[in-house]
């Protein structure tokens, strides 16, 4: 099976899982639907590829620029308590620069002061589980699991040479979310979801405030941290990317018979 199959096989099976999932809602249900978008910029972006590969920094020795980015979230909320959800999130990079030292990347050697460009993806599908504890009318409070594909990697590219390192991976993550109602029309929100080993960590939580237009849109303006990273024999990654958004979500209900 190649990458692009293999890619293509893990959406059907998280869009099955959340179709089936529809058509078994126990009792009354709230769809909603989120589009996310607005610009990041890189703090840490750490790489090194192969057994002796170098050690070089997308942030430092490229020219990184600030970049747009979007994100779609789909799912429903039952009996107000359980909330189920998949995320889209793409994020692709394109960076160059004239690099001061060789780098030996993957088994290749890419020259100094030669043009080199460089390409770092890392888009995320989520599925995602939230169980609310506190569901109180001004404050709500839940914690779930998420299971989480990453479908990531860099290339470099100079007149002479093309390396790619592109792989998916799966990572459980916890997940926590706080919503506080400090009036009718306004609300502070926060979500988050992350998970830390002995050898990498991934991290990635918002925090916004929210303003309600209507009994079923509303839209948020907030902060966004991704952050974590691998520490491998062969591969080494570590980022820390900040995000400014804004975002839209539309709700309905709907009563099972």
């Amino acid at each position: 099976m190649n990458h692009l199959t293999f890619k293509l096989a893990l959406q059907s099976r998280f869009w099955i899982l959340f179709i089936c999932l529809n058509f078994n809602l126990p009792s009354n249900a709230q769809y909603f639907f989120n589009i996310e978008s607005g610009a990041f910029y890189t703090q840490i972006n750490d790489i090194r590829n192969g057994n002796n590969g170098t050690l070089f920094s997308l942030k430092n020795d490229f020219q990184t620029p600030t970049s747009p980015f979007f994100r779609l979230r789909a799912g429903y909320l039952s009996n107000e308590k359980n909330h189920f959800s998949f995320l889209y999130a793409p994020l692709k990079v394109g960076e160059t620069g004239t690099l001061e030292k060789d780098i030996l990347f993957e088994g290749k050697n890419f020259k100094a002061n030669l043009p080199i460009e460089a390409i770092y993806k890392f888009n995320s599908y989520r599925f995602t589980y939230n169980r609310r504890v506190v569901n109180k009318n001004n404050f709500k409070f839940g914690i779930g699991l998420s299971a989480k594909i990453r479908d990531a990697g860099v290339s470099l590219k100079n007149r002479e040479l093309l390396s790619e390192n592109f792989s998916i991976g799966f990572a459980p993550l916890i997940n926590v979310l706080a919503n506080w109602n400090i009036s009718q029309k306004m609300s502070i929100d926060f979500f988050g979801e992350g998970l830390a080993a002995s050898k990498g960590r991934a991290i990635d939580f918002s925090l916004s405030g929210r303003y309600i237009f209507t009994k079923n849109l509303h839209g948020n303006l907030g902060y966004r941290l991704l952050e974590g990273g691998a520490n491998g024999t062969i591969r080494y990654n570590f980022i820390q990317l900040h995000f400014i958004f804004a975002s839209l979500n539309y709700s309905f209900n709907k009563k099972n018979k």
